[in-house]
């Protein structure tokens, strides 16, 4: 970025607005476009593939805390009973996760499956591009074995590939320029008339 590694231009109009609006000093603003830059941003980079990552993995953990919800109720209720039922109606009580693991492999990617989830490692090795291809492949081994409960194979991994790929290739050819904004006064401007202080 020609801006200091800044998410937005660090220009005296948006401090200066940006301080007016919320009564934040600039250095304060400067402090958290720097740490955005620094500590946040290059962990996106690496999540590929997140909104489907996380689709998946939300779907799993539905299903699995459906059929536990369902043999809970068929047992006689004991101590803890209420507690345990009562935590895995949250949607923030996981019974399974995916992990997306960068490491150096012979292969280009593999998914190891754990009681409460996925671990897929894929080698880094590679452009962004495939790395992407990678894990939506990986991907749809774990919607064949936990979603569909079909015959796990590489073509039905790949035939999901192929239809995950497609939806993100037409979301970013056709659908993600409503998502963009003009400048980044414009995207100040959206944020006081949205979310006012």
């Amino acid at each position: 970025m020609g801006n200091g590694g800044y998410c937005f231009s660090v220009d005296a109009e948006i401090l200066a607005r940006i301080s007016k609006e919320w009564n934040i000093p600039k250095e304060t603003a400067r402090e958290y476009a720097s740490y955005f830059a620094s500590a946040i941003k290059p962990i996106i980079k690496t999540n590929y593939l997140s909104h489907l990552v996380t689709t998946v993995e939300n779907m799993v953990n539905e299903s699995r805390v459906r059929d536990c919800l369902d043999k809970l109720t068929k047992l006689e209720p004991r101590a803890g009973y209420e507690w345990f039922k009562t935590h895995l109606g949250n949607k923030t009580f996981r019974l399974y996760s995916v992990v997306l693991e960068p490491i150096k492999l012979k292969r280009r990617a593999t998914t190891r499956h754990h009681h409460s989830g996925a671990i897929v490692y894929y080698s880094s090795d590679y452009d962004e591009k495939t790395i992407r291809i990678l894990i939506a492949h990986e991907i749809g081994h774990i919607v064949n074995r936990e979603l569909l409960k079909k015959n796990d194979t590489e073509q039905a991994a790949n035939l999901f590939t192929f239809v995950a790929m497609c939806d993100k290739n037409k979301f970013y050819s056709e659908e993600s320029e409503r998502f963009v904004s003009k400048s980044d006064i414009q995207i100040l401007n959206d944020i006081v008339s949205i979310c006012p202080s």
